[in-house]
């Protein structure tokens, strides 16, 4: 039988010198033994470096390497400095206030070696946990979630876990439940940029954009590209620790129960902003996006794009890739099965796990 593909991890960081260890930790943890770890720190203020360096000594593992940016080029610049330094196959990007759970890359990975269907991405489920990693929630609402929810529904007890009494550690059963998802839709959401293993090959493909244009939302900006293209199949069990300490970039609410807000910013400006830089990459890449993908999903992917930004645009797109774009929404919208390509239904008898406002991805 084959062997395993190795996995190339960045843990990209910018002042978070009280989590950052713990981040690297996890990675030297994990069950999958062939691996190579970049961690990069984006100019750093406060005390990274030193965290990181004495991390790094402390593990003494040739599997880890170390690069500090000069000058701060947010998340997309630390994560693509990062590639630079992998040749791996298959890539996580573990942002440095969370932490991974032993299995997290071993899960991913078997995950997209399964014998039904590629994708371009995985993504788990989370904990959500504070700065001491005491437990907030068993899980981020938002993940799976269903768009029309009834008033009322049973609870399965094997979703609770069971409690230590002397040490207060929580265990829960894995279900091994996996959703493939093959149409994206624009009210969805996935998780946060620790929960994903990608394709390095896709990754490659789409992630184009300037560093400066895609400072934070790096997990926004490649989910949707993976929805829209490949498929996506998501792991329901939680696989890392999403990390709510109050100075997050994004999350930076508290966990108050229900489908509560974990940010005090509005989305949508910034769902807008991403799905914009998105609509000018499959434009400018169009003619690799074609080659890769086909036309047909080319084209879904520009209807599907444009009509939630409000407007096809077809001026701008004939000039940006020489279709014609009432040519290119017509075929879209018979293959989408309907005259309203922006809330598509699920392919394949999936539902849709895509998850209405407020969204709540975070870099």
């Amino acid at each position: 039988m084959p062997s395993a593909p190795a996995v190339g991890v960045v843990v990209a960081n910018h002042n978070n010198c009280a989590y950052v260890a713990k981040a690297i930790e996890s990675v030297a943890r994990q069950t999958v033994r062939d691996i190579s770890v970049v961690i990069v720190d984006d100019a750093s203020t406060d005390r990274s470096d030193e965290a990181i360096r004495q991390c790094l000594a402390r593990l003494d593992d040739p599997r880890f390497r170390y690069v500090r940016l000069e000058s701060n080029l947010g998340q997309a610049g630390a994560v693509r400095r990062g590639l630079m330094e992998l040749d791996t196959q298959f890539v996580c990007f573990l942002d440095s206030d969370d932490l991974w759970y032993e299995d997290f890359i071993a899960r991913h990975l078997a995950v997209h070696m399964n014998t039904d269907f590629p994708v371009g991405m995985t993504y788990c489920d989370c904990h959500v946990i504070d700065a001491h990693d005491r437990l907030l929630a068993g899980t981020a609402w938002w993940f799976d979630s269903d768009p029309f929810p009834p008033p009322e529904r049973p609870v399965d007890p094997a979703t609770m876990p069971s409690i230590d009494p002397q040490t207060g550690k929580l265990t829960y059963v894995q279900t091994h439940k996996l959703t493939l998802h093959t149409q994206w839709s624009p009210a969805g959401a996935t998780n946060s940029t620790a929960s994903m293993m990608f394709r390095r090959s896709f990754v490659d493909l789409i992630f184009v954009p300037p560093s400066s244009e895609l400072r934070l939302y790096v997990d926004f900006y490649l989910s949707t590209f993976a929805s829209l293209l490949t498929g996506t199949i998501a792991i329901h069990d939680a696989l890392y620790g999403y990390r709510m300490h109050g100075n997050n970039k994004h999350s930076n609410a508290a966990v108050l129960g229900g489908a509560y807000n974990s940010s005090t910013q509005p989305w949508d400006p910034i769902r807008n902003s991403v799905l914009k830089l998105i609509q000018r990459v499959l434009r400018s890449e169009a003619v690799a996006i074609r080659t890769a993908f086909g036309e047909e999903r080319h084209a879904k992917a520009e209807v599907l794009i444009a009509s939630t930004l409000g407007g096809l645009d077809p001026d701008a797109a004939a000039s940006a890739n020489g279709w014609n774009l009432e040519r290119i929404f017509a075929r879209a919208t018979d293959l989408i099965g309907g005259d309203k390509p922006a809330r598509p239904a699920p392919q394949n008898g999936t539902r849709d796990i895509l998850q209405p406002a407020p969204r709540r991805d975070r870099s």
